[in-house]
């Protein structure tokens, strides 16, 4: 199964050649010329019953997603994407038909996204279905006016933007999702961008990791934060539960940027962002979490979000 399935990958990927690929999928290994950047690497590893669950969630999809969070992961970092590799761990109850579905997904996303897949490896076992994808970018040399995009480099009185919506993404956008490439590099070339995340295990720890590891505070305005249509339905007679889970929610796949105050206002009034983009809070000089609620009451704010157990 696995030398059917590798030609078969091959002849998917051949048509459209990556310009960083020399040598891709066939041989032991690939060779990508990766000498025009920074190298930025990331991985995820999704499983079935933590992150989708088979038999419910189409195999296009499984696979769709697990190429878009780490698209989302190089959106974080400010990097531009180059190529993947891709890693099965089948059921036996699955076979290479499923295999090629679950690819599909991923090579339909990669196409989008100019991400040349490049290799990885496939096994068959007792256990649930598991994918894995390693994914390298790049931060080019000559991009102004900043360079790779960090957790630690946020300043007090920095303000907190964010794109899209929060909360309830279970409905179906943690599958969905578009990894905010196009708006990371679209930032990254015009704006001096103090640190940045993707909204993975929720608002409240992402955004609390930056002002951590920066050994910063973080206020953020309830009033501002944007709560998806999907949360403000499913919680419309109970507002505070809808807030909820737009703070505490994961799997959003937003992007979050820290800036100075005159920076936030330029990207917000920004004609050509490539979308919206709220300012939702502050950091702050005191290494405290607070949330301000709408009538201005300062209160702590609990960080509390989805774990991958």
């Amino acid at each position: 199964m696995e030398r059917a399935f590798i030609d078969w990958l091959k002849s998917q990927t051949e048509a459209n050649r990556h310009p960083n690929l020399i040598l891709g999928i066939g041989d032991d290994a690939a060779i990508v010329d990766l000498q025009d950047g920074s190298t930025v690497i990331s991985t995820d590893m999704l499983a079935d019953g933590v992150h989708f669950v088979v038999g419910q969630t189409p195999l296009k999809l499984i696979g769709r997603k697990a190429l878009a969070v780490n698209l989302s992961d190089l959106a974080a970092m400010g990097a531009r994407p180059v190529c993947a590799v891709v890693s099965l761990m089948l059921p036996k109850a699955l076979g290479i038909d499923e295999a090629k579905e679950i690819l599909t997904g991923v090579l339909q996303l990669a196409n989008e996204y100019g991400v040349a897949i490049v290799g990885g490896d496939t096994n068959r076992w007792d256990g649930p279905l598991v994918i894995n994808v390693a994914i390298t970018g790049l931060v080019d040399r000559v991009t102004p006016p900043s360079s790779t995009w960090r957790l630690d480099g946020a300043q007090a009185d920095d303000v907190i933007l964010v794109s899209g919506d929060f909360g309830h993404s279970i409905s179906e956008k943690h599958l969905t999702f578009t990894p905010h490439v196009a708006l990371a590099l679209f930032l990254r070339d015009k704006y001096y961008v103090h640190a940045a995340t993707d909204i993975t295990d929720s608002l409240t720890i992402d955004l609390a990791a930056i002002a951590k590891q920066s050994e910063v505070g973080m206020e953020l305005d309830a009033a501002a934060i944007p709560i998806s249509k999907s949360a403000l339905e499913k919680y419309k007679n109970d507002p505070p539960a809808a807030l909820r889970s737009a703070l505490q929610d994961g799997e959003d796949f937003e992007l979050a940027v820290v800036v100075d105050r005159e920076t936030a206002k330029r990207i917000v009034e920004d004609p050509e962002l490539p979308c919206k983009m709220t300012a939702v809070g502050k950091m702050t000089s005191k290494r405290k979490f607070v949330l301000v609620d709408p009538n201005g009451t300062r209160g702590s704010l609990e960080i509390k979000g989805y774990e991958h157990d």
